[in-house]
């Protein structure tokens, strides 16, 4: 029989949904007339829509680092001795 598989190397919906729960929700507005219906994509969505056609091992490692950036453990001595030689380098 025929079987269909999922992409290889795809954003996985477990990574894609780790990302979205760390995304702040925008307040709702207030005092706008809405007229007729319509459909709004926030930044958000197609952010993830974006990650989502990233490789899982590059859309993992963004949704650690914006993880490390929440807790305030991303900066380390080590990363900012590293930041500092490359732009020593660079100079």
């Amino acid at each position: 029989m025929n079987e269909v598989s999922t992409i290889r190397g795809l954003a996985s919906p477990a990574t894609l949904r780790v990302f979205a729960d760390q995304a702040t929700a925008h307040p709702p507005r207030n005092g706008e007339a809405r007229t007729g219906d319509s459909v709004e994509i926030s930044e958000l969505a197609n952010f993830l829509n974006l990650l989502s056609e990233l490789p899982e091992d590059r859309a993992r490692r963004i949704v650690d680092v914006r993880e490390q950036i929440a807790n305030g453990t991303y900066v380390t001595d080590e990363k900012l001795s590293v930041a500092v030689d490359r732009l020593v380098k660079d100079l």
